[in-house]
């Protein structure tokens, strides 16, 4: 973005102040790269164990078969996502660029570098996200299993919707293009959830971002 963009934009930050916030971009979507380049493959494998089971004729189901091959996966995604949620929040440690962003939220056009965080997170909820309400679904097929299974879920849950309010407290304005990255996939009912489980609904709409919020 040129100097005339920024000063069209109103975007009243200091240089320092960008490089500061492409830099954290920068590191953010690497780390979630990172997370989504082992976290998806595990994904694919759980939403194909389902789906096997699920195509076979229900005398030849096994449930225990099913869980013993499904529990390893989800704790193995949980443990990636853990840790990819601990290394977000120690990005900025002390809220400096957290507490100057979200000042300065609606005050420029979207940079190369946020967008490409918004699209690594947008995968990240896509998959994991989309798998955990998607597995939950087709559980119900599978008592027993989704028994064993459903805390699994709620708890690979956890870390994912941590990193995105990370993300959403560090560069505010990112969550705004991931809302519309999603919305254009039908999918934005995902996000919405966990914006809301985070209370950075309340927080989105007081610094009156997030439009996508109140569409349908």
């Amino acid at each position: 973005m040129n100097d005339t963009d920024s000063s069209a934009a109103g975007d009243d930050r200091t240089e320092e102040q960008k490089k500061e916030e492409a830099e954290l971009a920068n590191r953010l979507s690497a780390l979630i790269e990172d997370s989504n380049s082992r976290v998806v493959p595990l994904t694919k494998m759980i939403r194909k164990h389902i789906e096997n089971m699920d195509a076979r004729k229900e005398e030849d189901r096994n449930e225990q078969e099913l869980v013993d091959a499904v529990k390893p996966l989800l704790i193995q995604a949980e443990k990636i996502l853990n840790e990819t949620q601990g290394m977000v929040k120690g990005a900025d440690p002390e809220n400096k660029i957290s507490n100057k962003a979200k000042r300065h939220v609606q005050a420029h056009k979207a940079t190369p570098e946020e967008q490409r965080l918004a699209e690594a997170l947008k995968v990240m909820i896509e998959e994991v996200g989309g798998t955990i309400e998607w597995a939950r679904n087709k559980l119900d097929s599978f008592p027993k299993a989704k028994r064993d299974l459903g805390p699994l879920l709620d708890a690979l849950g956890q870390p994912l919707t941590q990193i995105v309010a990370g993300v959403g407290m560090l560069l505010a304005g990112v969550l705004n293009l991931v809302g519309n990255l999603l919305s254009g996939l039908g999918l934005d009912s995902l996000l919405k959830g966990i914006v809301s489980a985070t209370g950075l609904d309340k927080i989105y709409k007081g610094l009156g971002l997030g439009n996508w919020l109140n569409s349908k």
